[in-house]
């Protein structure tokens, strides 16, 4: 089966969630000199009622040209396409990911919003074939999105490659976290032991990225207290895909996750 050429995906939906993560993806696309292809799936025709697919199609591309010209507002010289697809968002969606060298969306979408979940991001971000960047725009925040700060789990090498690119694409510093014991009888050894360890973890990364800006800090409990206690509004947290869930629920506290897969690498 043939795939077409790579490009940045993004899931529009209509929702400014949508448009937030169309507008953090332009830097994706200029840097890897990849078109921006916004993406606007419908339930299928034959589930829509009489005269229902037109609506959804018009609503479609109106939501895809307030996308379109958001991305344009950037001024970031980047190649746009839109399409409307009809089928299943996450099935279409992980159809887009066989080619895509990245798929964006946002943290909570329209059909979410009401409960907060955004379920069809944290399915995609595990299933998906490429990284996954789910994207939130913290509560009065411009309208172009930026990243203040990258935080990764160093014990991931693949995670810790992706945070260091986004950190010098995003010109964001970089915090590596390295999770210890609870504290007990030998707790200032053990505390020395897993930063002498991490340390060594990320020599090599500092080594390649040495414009990046790092910080390298061993915290108690686990990754989902630590992101809990540390909520900043425009962190983007990057981590493996399959350990989404376990690790931290990002996508149900949403935060800005960038899920990358073993194999992308």
């Amino acid at each position: 089966m043939l795939y077409s050429a790579p490009t940045i995906v993004v899931g529009v939906d209509g929702s400014k969630s949508a448009t937030n993560a169309a507008c953090w993806a332009v830097d994706e696309a200029a840097s890897r000199d990849l078109p921006l292809r916004l993406v606007y799936v419908i339930e299928p025709s034959h589930l829509l009622g009489p005269g229902a697919e037109v609506s959804r199609v018009a609503a479609a591309r109106s939501a895809l040209y307030v996308a379109r010209r958001a991305v344009e507002t950037t001024g970031k010289p980047v190649k746009i396409e839109t399409e409307v697809i009809q089928g299943k968002p996450l099935a279409k969606l992980l159809e887009e990911s066989r080619s895509a060298a990245m798929i964006c969306v946002g943290a909570i979408g329209r059909k979410h919003a009401h409960d907060g979940v955004g379920s069809t991001a944290a399915a995609l971000a595990v299933s998906a074939l490429c990284p996954v960047a789910v994207i939130r725009r913290p509560v009065g925040q411009s309208a172009t999105p930026g990243t203040g700060r990258v935080v990764v789990h160093a014990d991931n090498g693949v995670a810790l490659h992706y945070a260091f690119e986004e950190a010098r694409l995003r010109q964001a510093p970089l915090r590596a976290i390295s999770v210890s014991p609870a504290a007990g009888p030998d707790d200032a050894d053990e505390k020395r032991l897993a930063q002498a360890q991490l340390g060594r973890r990320i020599d090599r990364w500092t080594r390649l990225y040495p414009d990046v800006q790092v910080e390298a800090a061993v915290v108690r409990g686990d990754v989902d207290r630590y992101l809990a206690a540390n909520d900043e509004p425009d962190q983007l947290f990057v981590t493996d895909s399959q350990e989404c869930f376990e690790l931290c629920g990002a996508h149900y506290a949403g935060r800005s996750v960038l899920a990358v897969r073993s194999k992308n690498l």
